[in-house]
């Protein structure tokens, strides 16, 4: 009777030990598990260095696209160069002309918005990028060169950074370049502001609504008068990017 107990035992404890292994094989293929025994080849560790240098550019890339859009373009506005409006240091890009309703257009260059985001980002990464964590075999190129390019569509971020892991003769991979695609129609916004403070500078005044309508409703641009300013806050009517920036007005004495 004790042998028949013991067997009975040892057979649900085979069958538990089954469904474990069963379980366990089916979570590792469906990713829900991670496996025990994980190959540790130079090839899956630079797969892992290039998720992390490219999580880097989409993290500290987007934080200070979003800082630009938020400052009118200028990451560092100078002193009296700006309207803080909602906490947020928003750029003059036209300049007040004393007793007259137009302003001096002092608008941004893309070129000039993609040096400073080149700069700051740059810097952010310092910070953000460690490659020695994902490997013991790594060897890296301590210089690095950033390159930003703001499209009509979109925004790309290209790291030349070379970076090896090199475990032996035959197990070694490579890297050279890294990217982000950052999917923010900066060119195309930028376009738009354009057209705004080129009205203020020759006409003194912007209609957003006429405007709207001739492009079919596919910005979305809000006046806000602060006095006595004019703040615009421009973006495509179907994503979340906002660019905003201020027109300087007069005081009334």
């Amino acid at each position: 009777m004790k042998k028949k107990g013991q067997m009975t035992l040892f057979i649900i404890l085979g069958i538990v030990l089954i469904i474990l292994i069963g379980l366990y094989f089916v979570g590792v293929k469906t990713n829900i598990i991670p496996p025990l025994l994980t190959p540790s080849d130079a090839n899956s560790e630079m797969k892992e260095i290039e998720e992390h240098i490219e999580d880097c550019l989409e993290e500290v890339g987007m934080n200070y696209l979003y800082i630009l859009g938020q400052q009118g373009g200028y990451l560092n506005p100078g002193e009296d160069t700006y309207k803080m409006f909602n906490d947020s240091m928003v750029s003059y890009l036209c300049w007040n002309q004393e007793n007259s309703p137009t302003c001096t257009n002092r608008l941004i260059t893309l070129d000039k918005m993609e040096e400073q985001l080149e700069d700051s980002i740059g810097k952010g990464l310092e910070t953000c990028i460690n490659v020695y964590d994902y490997s013991n075999d790594v060897e890296v190129n301590e210089d690095w060169e950033l390159d930003i390019t703001i499209n009509y569509f979109n925004v790309d971020f290209n790291l030349d950074y070379p970076v090896s892991v090199v475990k032996g003769e035959d197990d070694s991979a490579s890297e050279d370049e890294f990217g982000y695609e950052a999917d923010v129609a900066l060119g195309e916004i930028y376009e738009v502001t354009q057209d705004i403070v080129n009205q203020h500078a020759s006409l003194g005044e912007f209609d957003q609504l006429l405007y709207m309508l001739s492009k079919l409703s596919r910005y979305t641009i809000y006046k806000n008068r602060p006095y006595p300013d004019v703040i615009y806050q421009v973006k495509l009517r179907e994503k979340a990017y906002v660019f905003q920036f201020g027109i300087q007005g007069e005081e009334n004495v």
